[in-house]
């Protein structure tokens, strides 16, 4: 079909219509892979921050060295070296990190990983009746501090009814599209000496 003037031509809607469903189509295709890319992102961050708690954790709980012939006299859960402690969860966290001495990774198994693990806290609590002993444990020594047994938190917020080891972690992270996040990790293990008593606070 041909207007008055012979040279133009009127444009086939059919042919333009096809074109416009072709675009829409590729936009909701790239929208729809996005999405997919993004969803995925955010499991991998997930199972990551599952793998780095668990390892704290278990961590946390190798550096509750409590005294064995306390605990066979009197069933008092004793810690009597906080630093002892310290060096056994460092050593426990390598291990369960796959860190090298410098704490990097050793392999591309920790590939949440980038970087250096930096240990930003440790202590450790002692209960003897009424009375919470917190050991904060630093490169330059250890401080103590007191507090009433129900009362006395951890920096995590959890109340410690027996003694524990809280500690946290960070590290770098690579994320989306190679960007870099600072990830931090805490974790408290505790071990129950009385479960009558901890069932009251």
């Amino acid at each position: 079909m041909k207007s008055g003037n012979s040279e133009h031509q009127l444009p086939n809607i059919s042919r333009v219509s096809g074109q416009a469903e072709y675009v829409l189509g590729m936009y909701a295709l790239t929208l729809v892979m996005i999405l997919a890319m993004v969803t995925l992102q955010i499991l991998q961050y997930k199972a990551d921050s599952d793998i780095a708690e668990d390892a704290l954790a278990a961590s946390a709980l190798a550096a509750l060295d409590v005294d064995p012939y306390r605990y066979g006299a009197d069933h008092m859960l004793v810690i009597n070296d906080p630093e002892h402690a310290m060096e056994i969860f460092k050593n426990a966290l390598k291990a369960n990190m796959d860190l090298d001495g410098d704490y990097r990774p050793v392999s591309g198994n920790a590939s949440y990983v980038s970087g250096r693990v930096s240990v930003d806290d440790f202590r450790i609590y002692l209960v003897d009746g009424d009375e919470v002993t917190e050991y904060r444990v630093t490169d330059t020594g250890t401080v103590s501090l007191s507090g009433l047994y129900g009362e006395m938190k951890t920096p995590g917020g959890q109340i410690v009814k027996s003694a524990g080891c809280y500690a946290a972690i960070s590290f770098d992270t690579k994320g989306f599209m190679g960007t870099v996040v600072r990830a931090r990790k805490d974790a408290y293990a505790e071990m129950v000496a009385d479960p009558l008593r901890i069932r009251d606070i």
